[in-house]
């Protein structure tokens, strides 16, 4: 048997299935709370650089908007690109290892499966048809 391999899928299942009930579960909350952060944040922004170019260039009110609206425009762009960046190589090496981790995982219950009997087998399709089963209750 190929223990170590089982527990690191069951155990990767197991944080995956967490995180996935805490977004389910408490998605109004999270991202309700991240929203409002994100939009106090970008308002101290917008009066920081309000008060920098006003005082440096001494400009009037529509002048400063027209001033801060640009310079937020270029940085949201860059921030937007190198996000992307980051999320490419964040995506690459997690597909990377998830790809590995499944090849490792294939194999291990191919070479598990061949060497069971045929009682074992029936016993592990039973007991996979029952909890299949069983768990459509809940489900549906």
């Amino acid at each position: 048997m190929h223990k170590e391999i089982y527990q690191k899928v069951l155990f990767h299942l197991s944080l995956f299935g967490v995180a996935m009930s805490i977004l389910v579960g408490f998605y109004d909350v999270i991202f309700g709370y991240l929203m409002e952060f994100v939009h106090l944040l970008f308002e101290v922004v917008e009066i920081s650089l309000d008060r920098v170019v006003e005082h440096f260039f001494e400009t009037e009110l529509h002048e400063t908007q027209m001033i801060v609206f640009y310079i937020l425009l270029v940085v949201g762009g860059f921030l937007i690109f190198f996000i992307y960046k980051a999320l490419v190589l964040f995506w690459r090496s997690v597909s990377h290892g998830v790809q590995e981790d499944w090849f490792s995982f294939k194999s291990a219950i191919t070479t598990d499966w061949q060497a069971m009997s045929t009682t074992s087998r029936i016993i592990w399709i039973g007991a996979f048809i029952l909890v299949n089963y069983l768990a459509s209750f809940f489900l549906f």
